[in-house]
Order: structure tokens, then sequence, then C-alpha cells
């Protein structure tokens, strides 16, 4: 059986449940030193699950992990999934801490995903938030470049090339708060040909997925959001800095809807 796992995230974001098979559960301590290395902050005695299909999304991206619960069929929860990351090869692991039971899943059996959606939805928000100050940005300053972008609560930032200043913070929130009043659809598609696209995304091969804002971007995105700007909620700009030519526009949305 295939180890790689089918991300339904990246078609449907909206699922909060997911019937599936089991490929492989093993603890973390006979994974190969590559995947462990991706569960450094985990005990050596948790367990890492690979199903065939998942509808919870690894860390990466700028984007935290989701976190949840694993159960098989028509039985109450079994683990907690404290966090997934994905291997270069395409299998998305689960790493995961046992409820009341210690017997492991087996190749094979169905199970039940449960994704924790209020943090699921707050992550959605500040992602959709940075793509919203990075479009204000490519809006107001075109000739910037942008280096980084973090979408993790407390450190979300959108970080550019060149230097911002304090005194234009509020033009970048006026234009922020203009995106988010006009209630642009988010909008995902998928391209064959990176060549038009800025950024990383005009260099990788076969199918890429886009987040457009109206229309009016086009950024490779492989992040979970909300499906119009005004769900981000306010999107607040907290504060500029600069260091070593490299400007950071600090931001922040609601932690709950």
């Amino acid at each position: 059986m295939s180890q790689c796992t089918e991300a339904v995230y990246l078609h449907d974001a909206s699922l909060r449940t997911l019937t599936t098979e089991v490929v492989s559960c093993q603890l973390i301590s006979s994974l190969s030193e590559n995947e462990k290395s991706l569960a450094k902050s985990l005990a050596p005695g948790d367990l890492a699950i690979v199903m065939r299909q998942t509808i919870l999304y690894p860390r990466g991206g700028g984007q935290p992990s989701d976190t949840g619960s694993l159960a098989l069929e028509n039985q109450e929860p079994a683990f907690t999934v404290s966090l997934v990351r994905k291997t270069q090869e395409g299998k998305i692991l689960h790493f995961v801490k046992p409820i009341n039971s210690s017997s492991l899943f087996s190749e094979g059996q169905r199970v039940v995903q449960t994704v924790d959606g209020e943090r699921r939805d707050y992550h959605s928000r500040l992602h959709t938030g940075g793509h919203i100050v990075g479009l204000a940005m490519e809006l107001l300053f075109p000739d910037m470049k942008k280096v980084k972008a973090n979408h993790a609560p407390g450190e979300s930032c959108m970080e550019y090339e060149g230097l911002l200043y304090n005194e234009q913070k509020s033009s970048i929130q006026e234009k922020v708060d203009e995106l988010v009043k006009q209630d642009l659809p988010i909008l995902i598609s998928w391209v064959e040909d990176g060549s038009g696209l800025k950024g990383r995304g005009k260099d990788r091969e076969g199918s890429i997925r886009v987040a457009s804002i109206g229309g009016l971007d086009q950024n490779p995105c492989g992040g979970t959001h909300v499906d119009r700007t005004s769900l981000a909620g306010p999107v607040t700009i907290r504060k500029i800095s600069r260091q070593k030519g490299i400007s950071r526009v600090s931001y922040e949305v609601p932690s709950s809807a």
C-alpha cells in the first residue's frame, strides 16, 4: 500500500471529519531519522500514524499544524493528534497520544479523523490575514519584494526587502481595512505552469495550488483560508520593524470569530 497521503484539505478545507484507512501505526522511536526529526519536541514513546487521506493540515508555509482526534468507526476517540508533519516523499505523519487505550491501530482499519475546528478557523483567519496584508503591500509598494511570511499566532508577519517606517503604518492599515470591507472572495485554483507567478512558486514542477484575493493577486499557497476577506475579522497592523535591510509588518486577527 502506498505511503503517500492524499491531502484532502487542499481541495476542501471546510471538512471537520473524515473517515479513511490506516496505512501504518508505529512508535516515533521506530521511524527513520529524517522522520524523527519532524517530531523533536515529542516523546519517543508517542505514536506516528499514516492514513490514506487526511483533512488535518501539516505544519508548513508559515501555518501551524492542526490538532484533533482519531477514533475507530462508531467508537469514542482513541488518540489525540498533537502535531501533523509532511515528509518530502508526500507521507503525512499524524503524531498522537493515546486517550483511554494503549492499543495500536492496524493497517486497513477504518478510522474517523476530527479536526479541532476552533484552532483551524483561527489559523485560517491568520493565513488569510497575511494574504490581505500582502495584497495591501503589493498595491501600495509594488517594487518591494516579499521575502518571508509567518502566520503563527503571536508571530504573524510579512517581511520585505527594503525599509518601511512607522509613519507608513496608517496607510497600510487603511488599505488593509479597505480590502476587508470589500468582502472579496478567496479563490483557490490550480495551475500547471508557474512561470507567471511570483516568488518560489514559479520554479515548482507539477500542479501548483494558487490562492487569490478577488483575482487581484496570485500566490502559490498550500494553506487553509476563510472564504472571504471579511471573515478574517479586523486585520490589525501591530507594528513595523526593521533589521539588516528587511522590514517586518506584524499583524493580528481576532482569536475567535
